[in-house]
């Protein structure tokens, strides 16, 4: 049995990968930010777990404070961490900002998995030989970071705020792998694939609709996008391998930007700059 953080693990993705490793005998560590889905969700898992097997954290991944609580309940527990999956996202149509003014998308996206993952390095709440999984998207293949705009917060449209978000994903993955080096700890990036989820389902109007036909009709379930995250989080073949990035239980190839080491330092150092100040 190992511990296994999960953010994100009250619907689609998270959800079924939720299943997946209770079913497993896993122990796990399960976030959440709506309480009423949580309820509903805790009854649907009523035939995977008891009450010893799983505990709920309410995090949103959007609030740096939030965090902080979460890092330190699982630093008070005393538990080591054997598997970190970085599952929450969002798309958001409408631009919207958490309460210390950071865009939404690259504040739940990107920036709370950067610091999540930094505080459980830094308190070493990870066992040896653990494993972090960044859930990516194929969405980053044309994106570009503009460091004048790291947030996209004067970006006018939503799907590069998001599929910035989603390159900054690999980018992290790509300077955490070099970070991580020699500390038998291993980091990979997965694109799910196009999948039936509802992470548009507080957005109104017409791009919801679209995104709902484009899911209904390209989309794969939640149970096979969970596959490839949960290939990773469990299987031994790929445990020595980081900084990697897979789709469909293979290793592929993201884009040239994805890989530029002169960028993912330059992220990296204005992550935690933005860190620092809303810390300060």
């Amino acid at each position: 049995m190992q511990n296994i953080f999960l953010t994100g693990g009250t619907d689609g993705i998270g959800l079924s990968a939720a299943k997946s490793l209770l079913a497993m005998k896993h122990r796990l560590f399960v976030t959440y930010r709506n309480k009423k889905k949580l309820d509903a969700v805790k009854h649907e898992l009523k035939t995977f777990y008891d009450n010893e097997k799983i505990t709920f954290l309410k995090c949103d991944l959007s609030e740096p404070s939030e965090i902080d609580e979460t890092v330190n309940a699982i630093s008070n527990s005393k538990i080591k961490i054997h598997c970190l999956i970085n599952n929450a996202g969002t798309i958001l149509f409408k631009k919207s900002f958490n309460s210390m003014g950071i865009e939404k998308v690259f504040a739940t996206n990107h920036l709370g998995p950067f610091y999540l993952t930094n505080s459980f390095l830094e308190k070493n709440l990870m066992h040896s030989g653990s494993r972090i999984i960044n859930v990516g998207s194929s969405a980053h293949q044309r994106a570009v970071l503009d460091f004048n705009d790291l947030d996209s917060s004067n970006s006018r449209s939503w799907y590069e705020r998001y599929s910035r978000s989603k390159l900054c994903n690999l980018l992290f993955t790509l300077r955490l792998s070099k970070k991580l080096e020699n500390k038998n700890i291993s980091v990979n990036c997965v694109h799910p694939g196009i999948v039936k989820t509802n992470i548009a389902q507080d957005q109104k109007g017409i791009l919801q609709f679209i995104v709902k036909l484009v899911l209904k009709y390209k989309g794969i379930s939640p149970e096979e996008g969970a596959d490839t995250l949960i290939y990773l989080a469990t299987n031994k073949t790929v445990q020595d391998l980081s900084g990697r990035y897979f789709a469909n239980k293979s290793e592929t190839k993201p884009s040239k930007e994805a890989l530029n080491w002169d960028v993912a330092d330059r992220l990296w150092q204005e992550s935690n700059e933005i860190i620092n100040r809303l810390s300060s």
